[in-house]
C-alpha cells in the first residue's frame, strides 16, 4: 500500500543529492511531487514550457531559486494541495576563519536561512486552512559540534535550526509538523571539492530518504528534531 498516496509535496534542492533521493521516495510512496532546484530549468529543452503538476507518484521538475521571494510564491501555489515541503536546497564553501570569505557567507545565509524562511512562509500560508501539513528541513550535525574549517556553513546551519524551532511552534496550533533532520556526512555532491574524506563511510542519500518517509508517513508522531549520522559517527 502508497503510504501518501492522495499528497502533494514539493522539494527544493531536488536535483540531485538528498533532495533527488527525497522526491524520488515520496513519489513512491503515492505523492505528485515537484522537485525545484536552481540547477533545473522549466520543461522543454530550453525551458520555455509551463511546469507540469506533477501526476499522483509522479516527479516533476521546475527551477527554484529559494532566495527568489517571487519565484517561491509562484511554485508553492503552482501545485492543486500542498501536504508536505521538504528543504533540502543546500550549498557549502569551507575553509579556515582567516581565510573567510564574506561573500561566500552571505551566499550560505541566502540558501540555508533566508530560503529556509521564504519557503516555510509560503506552506504555512498554504497549510493553515486546511488545518495540516509538514514541513521538513535538512539540517546539519554540525549544529552540534565544531569542525575546523566549517565555520560559515555552521552558521547558516544553526541559523536554520533557531527558525526550524520557532516555526515548530508557531505550526503546532494549526496541526503542521516541522521537522529538522540534522544529517551527518552523507555521500553527496557538496564533498567533490573536499578530498581526504573517506565517501565509502558516509550514508547514502536513499538512505537518510527513506528515514524521513518513515517519519512524514506517521501522522500521530511529531518528530521535530533527530541526529542522523553513519555507523562511523563523525568523518
Amino acid at each position: 500500500m502508497k503510504r501518501l498516496l492522495g499528497t502533494f509535496a514539493l522539494v527544493t534542492g531536488g536535483s540531485s543529492g538528498i533532495g533527488a533521493a527525497c522526491a524520488r521516495a515520496l513519489a513512491a510512496e503515492g505523492a505528485g511531487v515537484l522537485a525545484c532546484s536552481r540547477r533545473l530549468r522549466d520543461g522543454g529543452p530550453h525551458g520555455d514550457a509551463p511546469v507540469k503538476v506533477p501526476n499522483l507518484g509522479e516527479v516533476s521538475l521546475a527551477h527554484l531559486d529559494v532566495a527568489d521571494e517571487a519565484e517561491v510564491r509562484q511554485r508553492f501555489g503552482e501545485l492543486p494541495e500542498l501536504d508536505l515541503v521538504v528543504c533540502a536546497a543546500g550549498v557549502g564553501t569551507f575553509g579556515p576563519i582567516v581565510n573567510a570569505s564574506v561573500a561566500e557567507l552571505r551566499e550560505m545565509l541566502e540558501v540555508h536561512v533566508i530560503g529556509t524562511l521564504t519557503c516555510a512562509r509560503e506552506a504555512l500560508r498554504r497549510m493553515q486552512p486546511r488545518r495540516k501539513g509538514h514541513i521538513v528541513m535538512i539540517g546539519s550535525h554540525v549544529v552540534n559540534e565544531a569542525f575546523t574549517e566549517c565555520a560559515s556553513y555552521t552558521a547558516a546551519k544553526m541559523g536554520q535550526l533557531g527558525l526550524a524551532r520557532v516555526l515548530a511552534e508557531e505550526a503546532r496550533p494549526f496541526n503542521i509538523r516541522v521537522t529538522s533532520l540534522l544529517a551527518g556526512a552523507t555521500d553527496t555532491p557538496i564533498w567533490d571539492d573536499r578530498p581526504g574524506f573517506d565517501r565509502s563511510k558516509m550514508m547514502k542519500p536513499e538512505t537518510l530518504a527513506s528515514f524521513l518517509v518513515s517519519i512524514v508517513t506517521r501522522p500521530e508522531m511529531a518528530v521535530e528534531e533527530v541526529v542522523i549520522r553513519p555507523p562511523a559517527g563523525a568523518l
